[in-house]
């Protein structure tokens, strides 16, 4: 087992209902399904607690697991006496074999500055200790304090920073700089627009990632397929798997090379990618966009066919988008379906517009997203929408949250109409529920599995309670990469046949005009 986990924590949560590990035994049994070997951890009692008090339990959680289990203690500005002084922190961490000093400057209310933090981070660049940096990321489009950032690593330039669950918003940041900042380093466990692993090792080489999962909180599985699924060699992946990390921390390396073991594509599983874009967009950096740049991922990944819709069609240009993707259909046929994407304030007003489109070949579906078009799905503007679905046999898919009893009007009134709710595969238990509830008596509602995002154990819960015939994958490339998304299907508790029907059936029986 080559994968070394650099962000997991152990121990209960605040509140009782968050995913957690009561103990080591938990969590090694959790490692092992997913073939993690070893994992460096930290106690949730150092971050709901006190860090005094959480890194003390620690030790004694990890006593007779050290082997696979390493400590990482949680720290705080060095002004207060809440903690012992940087040096006697140091004497403490060396004598207990801790690895590496966590900081999460929201969760304990400091800055990053180096004004602050400047005599603690002095003390870990002099002794070698690396400083994992816990920004309480949740989101892709979230900043991190980027000048703060490089300040810190211009005035200590030879001590690591690793920055958790960066992802999304990151690269235009980073890249600039990162060439003169060497020390700053990225766990993966957020990392997923398009081509991203590739990208950086090409640019700024292998070595500044780092595998993590995110576990207890998060799903690993999105982060174990990324480099699976990356198209580094087998021996970059090993770096980027564990051996990174490894010496990172001091830690003996043991395997030089990762084999790709990767089983989408053939004699694997087939896929139908229900929910992807074509395109640039303005809010985010990802190097392939195009046609040919997406066929090319998706022979490179194992992807047989996938269905878009056009950046352009859903901000502000929906002609040149449809165009762009009437193109890219017939450039690759078979390969490439699309979305027609209802833009109220284009074709409420001209439906006959909008029906030309679907008469397009290769256009197998129709898109509403509310949020960029500031219109609720509730909205009578969206009417000849929905009926065209009806009446056409068609999917919806829809980037919005319609209130449920409209819904189930909706979809008793239209059945012919398919609604695949985007993202609600992928969302909280508390948000999903009156979603599943309504598909298990509608067979017309869909759940798409896509999203940035997955809660550990998520995806389990529900295929435990839905009919796996009404949940779709996708992954919103190239807004996030295809080994990504499909990471949540692949390495969850169902049977090949169950991920299958997710993967290829479903779609392909939504698609079938």
């Amino acid at each position: 087992m080559a994968l070394f986990d650099l962000n997991v924590m152990l121990g209960p949560p605040s509140t009782g209902v968050e995913n957690s590990f009561a103990g080591a035994a938990d969590l090694l049994r959790e490692m092992d399904r997913y073939r993690i070997g070893q994992a460096l951890v930290y106690s949730s009692h150092a971050r709901f607690g006190h860090p005094v008090e959480g890194n003390r339990r620690l030790l004694e959680d990890l006593e007779r697991h050290r082997e696979r289990l390493f400590p990482c203690w949680v720290g705080l500005p060095a002004a207060t006496d809440g903690m012992p002084g940087p040096e006697e922190l140091v004497r403490q961490m060396r004598a207990h074999g801790v690895k590496a000093l966590r900081l999460i400057p929201g969760q304990h209310l400091f800055p990053v500055s180096r004004r602050v933090l400047g005599p603690l981070l002095a003390v870990m660049q002099a002794h070698r200790f690396p400083v994992i940096l816990d920004l309480d990321r949740t989101h892709w489009s979230q900043l991190s304090p980027w000048d703060a950032l490089f300040e810190i690593c211009e005035a200590y330039p030879r001590l690591p920073i690793v920055l958790l669950r960066e992802g999304g918003a990151t690269t235009r940041a980073l890249y600039p700089l990162w060439a003169v900042h060497p020390n700053l380093l990225l766990e993966t466990s957020y990392l997923q627009s398009a081509e991203c692993l590739e990208e950086i090792g090409e640019r700024f080489g292998p070595s500044r990632i780092l595998f993590g999962s995110g576990m207890p909180q998060y799903d690993p599985g999105g982060a174990i397929a990324t480099v699976q699924g990356s198209k580094l060699t087998s021996e970059q992946r090993a770096e980027v798997a564990g051996n990174n990390a490894r010496r990172l921390l001091g830690i003996e390396v043991s395997a030089t090379s990762m084999p790709a073991a990767w089983p989408v594509g053939p004699g694997g599983f087939r896929v139908w990618d229900a929910h992807a874009h074509l395109g640039p967009w303005h809010r985010l950096h990802y190097p392939v966009h195009d046609a040919a740049g997406t066929v090319r991922r998706m022979d490179q990944i194992g992807v047989e066919r996938i269905t878009l819709s056009d950046m352009s069609c859903i901000e502000n240009d929906p002609e040149a988008g449809h165009e762009r993707l009437r193109r890219a259909i017939a450039e690759h046929p078979g390969r490439i379906y699309g979305y027609a994407v209802f833009s109220p304030s284009y074709h409420a007003d001209a439906p006959q517009e909008f029906e030309r489109l679907l008469d397009q070949p290769g256009m197998v579906g129709i898109k509403v997203h509310c949020g960029t078009h500031a219109t609720p799905a509730e909205s009578p503007l969206y009417r000849r929408a929905y009926e065209l679905a009806h009446e056409r046999r068609l999917p919806v898919l829809v980037h919005g949250s319609p209130a449920v009893p409209f819904l189930d009007h909706l979809l008793r009134e239209l059945p012919n109409m398919t609604w695949v709710a985007a993202h609600y595969a992928a969302g909280p238990p508390e948000g999903i529920a009156p979603y599943i509830a309504l598909a298990n008596e509608l067979p017309n509602l869909v759940l798409d599995a896509t999203g940035s995002g997955m809660e550990r154990g998520a995806f389990d819960r529900l295929l435990a309670q839905m009919p796996v015939q009404q949940i779709v994958a996708g992954s919103d490339f190239p807004i996030m990469d295809l080994p990504y998304q499909l990471g949540r299907v692949l390495h969850c508790r169902a049977s090949d046949t169950v991920k299958q029907q997710i993967l290829w059936d479903n779609s392909a029986r939504l698609f079938e005009k």
